[in-house]
């Protein structure tokens, strides 16, 4: 009998401690916002943390609510990292009472952004504004996400503070990498004529700017457009000579496809929300130069 209680006892204290072992050795959760942040956290951290993705593969990033599960399993996280998208706000502002223990961080700090227009998205609220603090598109721009690398280090040294020198070592590999793609880019895009091309959402400012291109959007204040704003686009459209007009998978594509039709232009899809960000940006590349036409 004494040894049936002492061997029940050991064996308590044995699946006690595997509980305590396999708690310590949980890697840290870091939820982002968008997929193109979850590639650079796995980029700069590897497989030191879990990452988590707030978005939903074709959800709109300007109605997207996230699920009750996603909000439960954000209570547990160490870090979330932040762009200025508009659903951000109301998890950013409950993560105190979500965790005390729960870290919210902008990727985006220190970033000048390109002022965003406001936009009613089919919201009741009518002004809706697609970006809290500016356009939060700033992924798209090899310039910025170099910055965002660099301000996610920091974070990610608060949460795993071992790992300061690894992620000093990958900061530096993903810098490398960034330039290397956008040096792919700029090779394309070096030798275009035309300059300007038509877009569904303005989620391409950033790139546009870093790659001296001219946007003419299709979207009208965060809708579908009118009839009289569309005649609009394309005559500007006609008048710049644009071969190009670009549909994302997050919007209806009809528009977009009239327009091409009405210009003799090709249409072209992109998604801005790609994980790869490398691919993303040889894919625009290589669209816009004419390649690869989907």
């Amino acid at each position: 009998m004494k040894y049936s209680i002492l061997h029940g006892f050991a064996r308590f204290v044995l699946l006690v401690c595997l509980a305590w072992g396999a708690r310590a050795g949980e890697r840290p959760v870091v939820f982002v916002s968008v997929p193109p942040q979850a590639w650079l956290v796995k980029r700069l951290a590897g497989e030191a943390v879990e990452v988590q993705t707030l978005l939903t593969a074709g959800a709109n990033p300007h109605t997207f609510e996230p699920s009750g599960r996603q909000v439960k399993k954000l209570s547990g996280a160490a870090l979330y990292l932040t762009l200025g998208m508009p659903f951000e706000m109301a998890l950013a502002g409950r993560a105190g009472s979500l965790s005390p223990s729960l870290k919210v961080v902008g990727m985006d700090a220190g970033i000048a952004k390109i002022a965003a227009s406001a936009h009613d998205h089919g919201h009741e609220d009518a002004g809706h504004v697609c970006g809290v603090g500016g356009d939060p598109h700033i992924w798209l721009s090899p310039r910025l996400m170099c910055a965002m690398a660099s301000n996610t280090v920091a974070a990610l040294a608060q949460a795993l503070p071992q790992q300061r020198a690894a992620l000093a070592e990958k900061l530096q590999a993903a810098v490398s990498e960034i330039a290397a793609v956008d040096a792919e880019v700029r090779g394309k895009l070096g030798s275009l004529r035309m300059r300007t091309w038509v877009v569904y959402h303005p989620s391409w400012n950033y790139f546009a700017e870093d790659y001296g291109l001219t946007l003419l959007v299709i979207e009208q204040d965060g809708k579908a457009p009118s009839a009289k704003h569309l005649v609009g686009v394309i005559g500007q459209a006609r008048a710049a000579g644009a071969q190009v007009v670009c549909a994302e998978p997050q919007y209806d594509k009809r528009p977009a496809q009239t327009l091409a039709e009405q210009l003799g232009a090709r249409l072209v899809t992109l998604d801005p929300l790609q994980e790869d960000w490398p691919a993303l940006m040889r894919d625009v590349a290589e669209k816009l130069a004419g390649g690869d036409v989907r």
